[in-house]
């Protein structure tokens, strides 16, 4: 019994044995690792960690010589353009009350010498008239700009109407103001007159240019956005030229990147970007490259050394809101669009004689093919 095992055993193993000789055409031993060429639609990208920002930025800073008085935002607070955020110690308000009282002590001067005459109205109607005039004059730099960058294409017709409409209001309100000081001081003598406006003008000068130095003790936002940096408090005095403050619109937001200047010379405006980052597990596809910096700079790399590079924008769409500013992203900017390509691994490719083969299995005979390789990416190589 124990024989005709053994007989049977080996019978099986010389069958075998010639089923795998000739499958192999007597090449005992020779194994091949084989894998599918696949057919996919790739684009050719450069990457680079950018930093999501803003296309508005507005930063803050002191002079070394006025104290915070007040402070009027917090960070992390929403703002709108024109908005008081800051306030200085001044003595502005003093020194108006002093050159009201100095016009009070004016009108009684010339009570007693125009009798029966409202010098007090006087006053005002004259006050009235220079406060016109200096509002107008504004207007009219305003309307003047706002009128270049209409021809331009820069603002719309409603704001150029609105600078025009406000311009003209401010000529009517000086001729209503004129016309009733003409009223009041009609009895004056010319003398008086002449005399009265020579000494009211230079009080009102001087109120006027107080009540414009008070905005120099005043710190108002410049656009709508977010306080994203706050450095300063009730009571500090601002290092000159440090960073108090710094305002961001979150509706501008972009990813600024730093590419080597031999790879930003790929990159134009327009261009398709997107954002793959698994340790943050962010996914955007359809963005764009809204700017390519004119200027390249120097910057040292982590080794120490020197390396030329140039700033790209890129727009963030709606979903970049979820993004924090100062947030560091890996980006690609695609410069070639996407088409079909034939990808195997980098393994595969077998180098010879200033060439690049690959072994192809036909009919259990591995042949020698070669190719002509395109760009790798990740473990795999496109033709």
């Amino acid at each position: 019994m124990n024989k005709k095992l053994i007989i049977a055993f080996v019978i099986f193993t010389a069958l075998g044995l010639a089923i795998f000789y000739f499958l192999t055409a007597g090449r005992v031993g020779l194994e091949y690792d084989t894998v599918l060429v696949e057919k996919q639609a790739i684009a050719k990208f450069i990457e680079e960690t950018g930093v999501v920002t803003s296309r508005e930025v507005r930063p803050y800073y002191g002079n070394g010589q006025k104290t915070v008085n007040e402070v009027n935002i917090e960070l992390g607070q929403s703002v709108k353009k024109g908005q008081v955020l800051i306030r200085y110690k001044n003595t502005v308000d003093l020194e108006i009350q002093k050159i009201n009282k100095q016009i009070e002590a004016l009108e009684a001067a010339y009570d007693e010498v125009l009798s029966g005459t409202d010098v007090s109205s006087i006053s005002t109607a004259r006050i009235e008239i220079s406060k016109s005039n200096s509002d107008l004059k504004e207007a009219k730099k305003n309307l003047e700009r706002i009128g270049v960058l209409y021809e331009n294409g820069a603002v719309s017709l409603v704001e150029y109407e609105n600078a025009l409409r406000q311009v003209e209001r401010l000529e009517n309100n000086l001729d209503i103001s004129q016309n009733a000081y003409n009223k009041l001081t009609k009895a004056l003598s010319d003398n008086n007159k002449k005399k009265y406006e020579a000494e009211i003008d230079v009080l009102i000068l001087t109120l006027e240019i107080l009540e414009k130095s008070r905005e120099d003790y005043t710190l108002r936002s410049s656009i709508d956005g977010i306080v994203t940096e706050m450095n300063t408090f009730n009571g500090d005095i601002p290092q000159a030229g440090g960073c108090i403050l710094e305002i961001m619109d979150p509706d501008q937001k972009v990813i600024l990147l730093d590419f080597m200047v031999d790879e930003a010379q790929y990159i134009d405006e327009n261009m398709e970007a997107q954002i793959h980052d698994r340790h943050l597990n962010v996914d955007m596809d359809g963005l764009r490259v809204t700017r390519v910096y004119p200027k390249a700079f120097i910057k040292m790399s982590e080794l120490n050394v020197e390396e030329n590079r140039q700033t790209v924008e890129v727009r963030l769409s709606d979903q970049g809101h979820a993004l924090d500013f100062g947030t560091e992203v890996q980006t690609q900017v695609v410069v070639e669009p996407q088409r079909q390509a034939l990808v195997i691994p980098v393994s595969a490719l077998i180098y010879g004689q200033s060439k690049v083969y690959v072994e192809v299995v036909d009919s259990n005979e591995a042949q020698r093919q070669e190719v002509i390789p395109g760009t790798t990416f990740g473990e795999k190589l496109r033709f």
